[in-house]
């Protein structure tokens, strides 16, 4: 969905030229205010996200009748004047009393209309993240002992199909696959330095994520997430460049098999429409506060340097070393089976002394409010770095679609 269809209500006890030049005006301030497509409608309609202008007091009762022909949440529009307000918050205390939901879009028109955008994103990151098709390539690693997801709540509360793709053909793919000659040099051309990796291994990295892209093409794959280290310790290569590349693409795709991580990682990109970095907690500073993230996978989009070092832990293959720029950002986890909690933190990317005892790209964060329950109440381990302030967007769709 990409327009808005507006639903007018007023009392007959109005004069109707009065709420006519009401109706006009305010339309035409929404429609003008950073050319949202809003469209005046009679009736619901399938392929337009609806809100309801309230555009007078005492249609209380009539908003209602069109609130029951409409899906949840209830978008209301009110205005300062003719009692729109009054009468929009005793729609809403209704709507609420019947276990519905719902929210008043007030304001200045910009606000309103930041409010519908909004609101648009939450309602297409929800369509597209149902019926997604997610894949499983190879069982989580052993090691993530607390972020898998109940199979039986993705298939049944979100309609995700989860395709499970053994690891063994994930290593045929790859042992078939070509790496071609200008993915390889384009990926060394734009390194600001090519450290500990030879050749050889520059080469079988992009051949990973040949033999993977193909296996994402062919199961039609919204997102995945692979058991890399098998990747590691059975071809000596490392899958760092193929999520690197894959989450460029707008594939999002996590390490390890973390499902939990990758649901996240998914969700970042449907919400904010930008590339995210999934990594580990590195550092948790309770004073600032700050926490650290580092991983070898950094989408190179994310970055404004790079360099192409080795896999930290192994020592072999290709580790990316990439360099996020200072600015605004939002870090954040979903949690739990059911992905039912989640941790989530506004604050500022800074540069930070790089450390040899950690993945190759490494991220500071300044957050804007305390970090103890890191250290005392933890999600897991892996959290995702969206660049940009999306704090209230995400806490909006998980208190609308995820917390229980």
């Amino acid at each position: 969905m990409d327009k808005i269809g507006v639903i007018v209500r007023a009392s007959s006890l109005h004069d109707k030229s009065h709420v006519d030049s009401l109706r006009d005006r305010i339309l035409a301030e929404l429609r003008a205010s950073d050319g949202l497509g809003i469209e005046e409608i009679a009736h619901p309609a399938a392929d337009k996200l609806t809100a309801i202008l309230v555009l007078t007091g005492g249609v209380e009762r009539d908003v209602l009748k069109t609130v029951a022909q409409l899906p949840s949440p209830t978008l209301l529009i009110a205005h300062p004047g003719d009692n729109s307000l009054p009468a929009s918050l005793e729609v809403l205390a209704r709507i609420r009393q019947d276990g519905g939901e719902g929210r008043i879009l007030f304001g200045a028109p910009p606000d309103i209309v930041a409010g519908l955008k909004q609101e648009l994103v939450l309602a297409n990151a929800w369509d597209t993240l149902r019926f997604s098709r997610i894949g499983l390539i190879g069982e989580p690693s052993d090691w993530l002992v607390a972020s898998d997801v109940d199979r039986a709540f993705l298939k049944g509360r979100l309609s995700i199909e989860l395709v499970q793709i053994p690891i063994e053909t994930l290593l045929e793919r790859v042992k078939a696959a070509e790496a071609p000659r200008k993915d390889v040099a384009s990926l060394t051309k734009r390194a600001e330095a090519v450290a500990e990796p030879k050749p050889a291994e520059i080469r079988d990295a992009v051949q990973v994520y040949a033999g993977l892209r193909s296996l994402v093409d062919e199961h039609r794959l919204s997102a995945c997430t692979v058991r890399c280290f098998d990747l590691v310790k059975r071809m000596k290569t490392t899958g760092c460049y193929a999520m690197s590349r894959l989450n460029d693409e707008r594939v999002p795709a996590g390490c390890e098999g973390d499902l939990q991580a990758l649901i996240t990682l998914y969700l970042a990109s449907l919400l904010s429409g930008q590339t995210a970095f999934m990594g580990n907690v590195a550092d948790v500073d309770t004073k600032t506060p700050a926490i650290g993230i580092a991983h070898c996978t950094c989408p190179l989009s994310m970055t404004t340097s790079y360099a192409i070092r080795s896999h930290f832990e192994s020592g072999i293959g290709v580790g990316l070393s990439g360099t996020i720029p200072a600015g605004d950002c939002t870090l954040f986890r979903l949690g739990g089976e059911r992905l039912d909690q989640l941790f989530l933190r506004e604050g500022r990317i800074e540069e930070a002394p790089f450390r040899d005892d950690l993945c190759r790209t490494q991220v500071r964060v300044v957050v804007d409010e305390p970090v103890d329950e890191l250290l005392s109440a933890p999600l897991g381990n892996h959290h995702v770095l969206l660049v940009g302030r999306h704090g209230e967007t995400i806490r909006r769709f998980f208190d609308r679609y995820l917390a229980t």
